[in-house]
């Protein structure tokens, strides 16, 4: 791994046993988010974690909140920070919190997102099921609409939540290198997010955790190749982790800065390739892919003129697709049919008991997502 300072932690502990999992939220500021996720962690259904907050040097009153909750609780959370209240960026302050950890498995979460109650259960129970995989993972739902209300009503579909759909089948055991191959030829779309993985802590120590230099931006996609290299993974199709969306998020601020995807993702494949030669990849699908994507960035126009399709594809407005999305919501839909005089289709809907129970314990805003 690389080297990361130890961090300083306050006094807490005295728990008997160590936890199964070892929860890291790392945060930068936040104040405004940092409690519900917390909350989220603490209303888990499984019981059996740990939580380490980990400050990247806030400067709000994000570390106040995150101090006020391991003093409350010390003997399952505990926060951390490093040495000087430095801001070190995202990969160190997750190796910072991976240093700390007791469990066998490893969970991630940012500070603006959360988890729904049975996110560990859930995981634990696949993969303990599944000893061979080193990470689980799972969709994640882009939350728009816990901010529906600031939002303009003549673009409603700017507040529309979209599920990431990872392309891969689920419960099945995915051998290395297929991931490598598969998230380079779809430029990285479909790759899982941060807060949805449940990581055997051997298998990410032995990979070397997160890479120091990547700050912000791709952060997590340097280490999704290093495990999908290295071990088998597996998928569950499930829902279980909510990415909010907003204008203060690390990765938007980073784009609006001009370190967006254009900009960062050539150094990410430049790095790719070292890491690749470091560890000595022979596999020629691995660096056809690669040289592929690569291709993207050092001559754009020439992979244009070969990849016409694909050229339209990546031009397409994502509002447009999102006004598409939203446009076939069964209530909007039938409010387009009627506009075009067309009969209305008659739907029978009966709500499921136990999705009523388990949406009763979502947040306010998240509630009102899961009612559609």
């Amino acid at each position: 791994m690389t080297e990361t300072s130890f961090p300083n932690v306050l006094p807490g502990g005295g728990q008997p046993e160590a936890p199964l999992v070892s929860c890291i939220v790392i945060f930068l500021n936040g104040e405004d988010h940092i409690a519900q996720a917390i909350e989220s962690v603490r209303a888990q259904s499984y019981p059996n974690w740990e939580l380490i907050l980990v400050d990247d040097g806030s400067s709000d009153g994000a570390s106040g909140i995150a101090r006020d909750y391991a003093t409350r609780e010390p003997h399952r959370i505990r926060y951390a920070e490093h040495p000087g209240h430095e801001n070190r960026g995202m990969s160190a302050s997750r190796n910072a919190g991976i240093a700390l950890a007791r469990g066998d498995y490893v969970a991630l979460l940012d500070a603006d997102d959360i988890w729904l109650p049975e996110r560990l259960e859930r995981h634990v129970a696949v993969m303990e099921a599944h000893p061979q995989a080193a990470m689980s993972m799972s969709p994640t739902l882009y939350w728009s609409s816990w901010n529906r209300r600031s939002q303009s009503r003549f673009r409603p579909w700017r507040s529309m939540d979209l599920r990431n759909d990872l392309g891969v089948p689920p419960l099945v055991l995915l051998e290395p290198p297929d991931l490598v191959i598969q998230y380079l030829e779809s430029h990285g779309a479909g790759v899982p997010g941060i807060c949805s993985l449940l990581i055997r802590r051997g298998p990410l120590l032995a990979i070397g955790g997160f890479e120091d230099q990547f700050r912000t931006l791709y952060e997590d996609q340097a280490f999704y190749f290093k495990i999908f290299l290295a071990y088998p993974v597996i998928a569950i199709d499930e829902v279980l982790d909510f990415y909010r969306q907003h204008d203060n998020s690390a990765c938007a601020q980073a784009a609006a800065a001009g370190g967006g995807d254009a900009v960062a993702r050539p150094g990410f494949l430049s790095w790719l390739e070292g890491y690749f030669q470091r560890m000595q990849v022979s596999d020629p699908r691995i660096w056809q892919a690669l040289r592929d994507e690569q291709e993207r960035f050092d001559n754009p126009a020439a992979y244009a003129r070969q990849n016409i399709a694909n050229a339209i594809v990546d031009q397409w407005n994502a509002e447009t697709r999102q006004f598409v999305i939203w446009a076939c919501r069964p209530a909007n839909y039938q409010r387009l049919r009627r506009m075009f005089g067309l009969q209305e289709f008659k739907v029978l809907y009966t709500e499921n008991p136990a999705a009523m129970e388990r949406r009763s314990r979502l947040p306010d805003s998240a509630q009102a997502r899961a009612k559609g």
